[in-house]
């Protein structure tokens, strides 16, 4: 069986410093100061924190609420999810597929050559079209733990609904990982054989598409040379029979382009929602030609900053 070998991944470490809290988790019911259960107080996105002492009422099986105040920060600490990372990460084309359509050959292709076709990744809704995203990111999560808790009031006739309270941030710090896998970037399927049909097309189309990505890709940057390249059986390498499918496969070049473009991208990262902000303040970048997978969490020394080999190749045709 032949080996895989070459870059296989190109992960990274995130460090990001901001102010406030960018992501809120919304009102959350907890207990008053009188015990009785409250609904107007909103909480930030927490890992592993639970609204729940625990402590359960015997005879009615009611489960005790904690305070507002009960929270140890570094057990629980503020983190930004994922999603809200790709969303800002995206946010350029953040509602573009709503108007992604299977029937329009150009439509379909705009969305393949494009961030989100080649990088985001994609579900179209109307069919089972779709593109699994190369980039794997993880939530961030703050380091500092400068949490406190906050009291507000409306204006107006004072009441109890008129009172309502949040758990706010200082000062923010957090760290992040990430992967860019390239046997997920490297080839685009236009087969519905293993149920990962990017788009559909009719004989002959194959190679505009590819020729379109490859547009977009050297657009991006004119001084190396990416190829998109259409065959009608790809096949990964090491597999018992060589059944293939339909698809588009990157050289060396369009995955460089593509990989130094979502590094860059995420550097660049920043957010401002309301009156708090977040941005990337520094990066450790790995590219992985090991089977160690993420080995930057455990081991930095391990890393190499630069690629020591070509990228991976999974897929040939025949």
């Amino acid at each position: 069986m032949e080996k895989v070998t070459g870059i296989k991944s190109v992960d990274f470490k995130i460090v990001a410093l901001g102010h406030g809290v960018v992501n809120w988790n919304g009102p959350t019911t907890l207990a008053g100061d009188d015990g009785k259960t409250v609904d107007n107080h909103t909480l930030p996105k927490l890992r592993g924190y639970s609204n729940l002492t625990g402590k359960i009422k015997e005879e009615t099986g009611y489960k005790y609420k904690k305070q507002a105040t009960d929270i140890d920060f570094k057990e629980t600490p503020l983190y930004i999810s994922q999603n809200c990372i790709r969303h800002h990460l995206f946010r350029s084309q953040a509602f573009d597929i709503h108007y992604a359509n299977k029937a329009k050959l150009d439509n379909l292709t705009k969305v393949l050559s494009s961030v989100t076709g080649l990088v985001r990744g994609y579900v179209v809704p109307n069919s089972q079209n779709k593109r699994t995203s190369p980039l794997l990111i993880e939530d961030f999560v703050d380091q500092l733990g400068n949490g406190n808790f906050e009291q507000f009031g409306q204006a107006g006739e004072r009441d109890n609904s008129s009172f309502f309270s949040k758990t706010t941030f200082g000062d923010t710090k957090y760290i992040s990982y990430g992967s860019i896998s390239i046997e997920q970037l490297q080839f685009i399927s236009l087969d519905k054989k293993f149920d990962r049909e990017a788009m559909q097309i009719k004989e002959g189309q194959g190679e505009e598409v590819a020729k379109s990505v490859e547009e977009f890709i050297q657009k991006l940057n004119p001084e190396l040379s990416p190829k998109a390249t259409f065959h009608t059986n790809y096949v990964r390498k090491g597999t018992i029979f060589d059944e293939g499918e339909n698809g588009i496969l990157l050289n060396q070049d369009a995955i460089k382009v593509l990989v130094q473009f979502t590094l860059n991208l995420i550097a660049e990262l920043s957010i401002r929602q309301a009156k708090s902000y977040m941005y990337v303040d520094e990066m450790v970048i790995d590219y992985n030609d090991s089977n160690k997978m993420m080995r930057i969490k455990r081991d930095e020394s391990e890393t190499s900053s630069q690629p020591q080999t070509d990228f991976a190749t999974y897929f040939e045709a025949k």
